[in-house]
């Protein structure tokens, strides 16, 4: 009897419903029933029960889980955008020049050319434009920089008048400050921006000289700012620029300033002359550091939620 029970209880454990209706019978067996049968009822109604539990308890709402949020994919960087930045260099050229030297008296003027060898650091501020297209990874804009500088170069030449009468001088070029106006087009390779970039500059130079002969010694110097238009004056170079992050980004340039030759004409006394030719021509390589803002630059993807 106990196992005809047991089949019954499989067949109606799948519901709530069937599960009473058999305890139900059960129960009536159990009354009509004594001694070991009747316990055996009693264990077989508390498994059945037990059996029948884990059918009810997937039936009760579960618990909703927490929605589990994720942050986007980095976006794609973009070089679109205002920055501004910092920068040292170092600057360096040659150039050979003629002169003219004259004193007062019978002969007394010499004549010959000479070279000067300036160099030095400098240092300053940038700023500047982007656009990258939406095709082609083409990036176009501009940049304007300012640098204090302290390139510098002077040379001696020793020689003798007509006359015979000996004469030492020393000429002598100190850049003291530059800028540039420049476009810059470039092709993005990701983080990697390398480009060209050509445009106009000016320059603020000091021009100066001594002069020394039995009896005599002068010297004197002009500071001027010089500027103009290509082909005169210009500048134009390479660069390769690096995003760190969406903001900073580092760069490394080379780029070739000048302003052409010009005579500088001394009279340090009456019928006195010191001619000479000077120009600003240097070679200039420079890192600098860069601040990207978000002005006009794309915007960055929204933080989703995922549920």
């Amino acid at each position: 009897m106990v196992s005809k029970i047991g089949t019954i209880g499989m067949h109606h454990i799948l519901s709530d419903r069937t599960t009473l209706h058999f305890v139900e019978k059960s129960s009536a067996f159990i009354r009509g029933r004594q001694g070991g049968n009747f316990l055996a009822g009693i264990f077989l109604c508390f498994a059945l029960a037990a059996a029948a539990w884990p059918a009810r308890a997937a039936d009760l709402p579960s618990k909703p889980e927490p929605p589990v949020f994720q942050s986007p994919p980095p976006a794609e960087f973009s070089w679109t955008g205002f920055y501004a930045g910092v920068n040292v260099g170092g600057g360096i050229d040659h150039f050979a020049f003629p002169y003219t030297i004259g004193e007062p008296g019978l002969n007394n003027n010499m004549e010959a050319r000479s070279g000067i060898t300036a160099s030095g650091p400098f240092g300053g501020l940038q700023a500047g434009y982007n656009y990258e297209l939406p095709f082609f990874h083409v990036v176009a804009g501009f940049e304007i920089d300012s640098e204090v500088a302290g390139i510098r170069g002077q040379t001696t030449v020793n020689g003798t008048f007509l006359s015979g009468v000996p004469v030492s001088a020393t000429f002598g070029s100190k850049f003291e400050d530059f800028g540039t106006a420049r476009v810059r087009l470039g092709y993005a390779l990701g983080r990697f921006l390398p480009y060209l970039t050509a445009g106009f500059t000016y320059a603020t130079t000091e021009t100066y000289y001594s002069l020394a002969t039995p009896g005599l010694f002068s010297s004197g110097s002009i500071t001027e700012t010089r500027t103009g238009v290509f082909p005169h004056v210009g500048a134009f170079g390479i660069g390769l620029e690096y995003a760190i992050d969406s903001h900073f980004t580092v760069k490394a340039e080379y780029f070739y300033e000048f302003i052409n030759s010009r005579a500088v004409l001394f009279t340090p006394a009456l019928a006195s002359t010191v001619d000479f030719n000077t120009r600003t021509m240097y070679h200039v390589g420079r890192v600098g550091l860069n601040y990207k803002f978000d002005w006009l630059s794309p915007l960055a993807a929204p933080v989703v939620a995922k549920y």
